[in-house]
């Protein structure tokens, strides 16, 4: 990923009640967190070379902060994060795109699972997660000074 990437992506604009994955894009933090090497993120580009999502991989993924940046969390499991651009979301895309990150991040760092966090109203991402091989493994209640608590559902599947 590189920084006029992650420009890009901060400008996207999802819709309600999606409009929570919108990021800022006055945020430094957004940058310094998605050019970290150490929990790196990667975009997914389509044939003619337009950005049209991204992935992430390792603590940048989790739903809780953590002090070093690592990819590889208890018994080889990665942790990911995606995002789809929104004018691509809800056409039928999302099984090829997850599976897509799926086959990259087999290939790039062999984990024996992997797992993502997803917020329970997103039933259209949970349906996609599962029809990709992910079964729900618990929850996660998240505490923020900006959003309260929120409950996230965690997902995992075995590489």
């Amino acid at each position: 990923m590189t920084e006029q990437d992650v420009r890009l992506i901060t400008r996207w604009h999802y819709e309600e009640p999606y409009a929570i994955y919108n990021l800022s894009a006055n945020s430094n933090d957004n940058l310094v967190e998605m050019l970290d090497p150490r929990s790196p993120h990667y975009t997914i580009k389509d044939e003619q070379g337009q950005l049209i999502g991204f992935a992430s991989f390792g603590t940048s993924a989790l739903v809780w902060s953590s002090a070093i940046p690592a990819i590889y969390d208890e018994d080889q499991t990665i942790a990911i994060g995606l995002g789809m651009r929104p004018d691509l979301t809800g056409k039928g895309l999302g099984a090829e795109f997850v599976a897509a990150i799926l086959a990259f991040v087999k290939e790039r760092f062999a984990p024996k699972q992997v797992r993502l966090f997803v917020l329970p109203f997103n039933q259209r991402a949970i349906r996609v997660y599962e029809k990709v091989g992910f079964k729900q493994t618990g929850s996660y209640i998240q505490r923020s000074e900006l959003y309260g608590e929120r409950e996230f559902i965690e997902m995992k599947r075995s590489l």
